[in-house]
């Protein structure tokens, strides 16, 4: 192929990226060039772009940042038979080493040896090329838009956390935050036949959009009063949104943490009847306190779900074009990749449901 010139949006320190010229890795035999259309934003590139680094692992070089991403092929390895050039693709930006004892269990989103596109040293998908091993793009058919593509990685990682879960017909599911994992976990819960989905965020704008959309209910959590403890606080507030809701006063069959909110932790597992499973999926400080005593007591199921495993992508990816999961209302936002802080700038001050950046323009 011939050499073609590549600008990125490269974080440089925390709430300052530049799109400059990057470099383009040599296509391997075992890999695709991907000319890359469309990048959805993620709250992890959030915390890489506020904080330089995430967690408590900070960054010690600018890196290039995006791993929600989709475009077509242009360049192929010459061992490569299973992808072509002109294929559509979406990027699998989690690179599992396949050896490890959980890669081998079909726990490769826990990969001991995994690199994740856009966390240091590999570099991120937001860029207008992109180079990778042929096995980490999935093929997407022409009915599917630019801008639905470059979110059917967050799409993945709800359909993760439905497996994770078990959604299945005739549930309960309260899902804390309607951000774009909670709105995306509520639009596979439906998709999946749960009976019931109640969204509670702090935003009024986020519940009255789930509410339009996939939850049977919505609420505003309230704040908690002085003197309340977290307990007291959770559980007068499942008292009055099961008696609102006019939901078994018992609880929940399924609690989707999807905020991050400590808060909400307290909530989400006072939400849980005795039996039920309680998801921790949102990502807030590294140490909260958590109600132990209730979790034993209730003999509750507590499930971590990270990334995706194999078979997401292409569920999340037959979801959307079968109709089931409409992924269009949650796009609020569209930018070029020359206007990325403005993108960036965006999802935090949180307006926005989900920021799109078009990679070639």
């Amino acid at each position: 192929m011939t050499q073609v010139s590549n600008f990125g949006c490269v974080l440089i320190k925390a709430l300052s990226v530049e799109v400059k010229e990057v470099t383009l890795p040599v296509v391997g035999p075992e890999d695709v060039m991907v000319k890359v259309e469309s990048t959805g934003i993620c709250g992890s590139d959030l915390h890489l772009y506020n904080h330089f680094g995430f967690g408590k692992v900070m960054m010690r070089k600018p890196n290039i940042l995006g791993h929600e991403s989709a475009g077509t092929v242009v360049e192929v390895g010459h061992n490569v038979t299973d992808v072509a050039i002109g294929d559509r693709v979406c990027i699998e930006p989690t690179m599992f080493c396949r050896k490890c004892h959980n890669c081998k269990i079909g726990k490769s989103n826990v990969c001991r040896n995994f690199r994740q596109a856009g966390m240091e040293p590999t570099p991120g998908t937001l860029q207008q090329y992109y180079v990778c091993e042929s096995d980490f793009v999935v093929k997407i058919p022409d009915s599917l838009s630019w801008e639905e593509a470059g979110c059917i990685q967050p799409l993945a990682i709800a359909i993760q956390l439905a497996k994770r879960a078990k959604f299945a017909a005739g549930q309960t599911v309260a899902v804390f935050g309607c951000g774009p994992l909670g709105a995306l976990v509520m639009a596979t819960a439906r998709a999946y036949g749960v009976s019931k989905i109640v969204a509670i965020d702090i935003s009024q704008k986020r519940v009255d959009f789930a509410k339009s959309m996939w939850a049977d209910y919505s609420f505003i959590s309230p704040p908690k009063e002085l003197p309340q403890d977290y307990p007291d606080w959770a559980a007068a507030f499942k008292d009055q949104v099961m008696k609102d809701a006019g939901l078994d006063p018992w609880g929940v069959d399924i609690a989707v943490e999807a905020s991050g909110a400590e808060p909400c932790m307290h909530a989400g597992i006072a939400f849980t009847h005795p039996g039920g499973t309680y998801v921790q999926a949102g990502l807030g400080r590294a140490i909260n306190s958590f109600p132990t005593v209730e979790v034993v007591a209730k003999e509750l199921d507590v499930i971590g779900s990270v990334r995706y495993t194999a078979g997401c992508f292409q569920t999340a990816i037959d979801l959307v074009v079968s109709g089931k999961v409409d992924l269009k209302p949650l796009i609020t936002a569209i930018f070029p990749l020359s206007r990325s802080t403005e993108a960036l700038e965006a999802v935090r001050r949180g307006d926005d449901l989900k920021v799109v950046i078009m990679n070639q323009q």
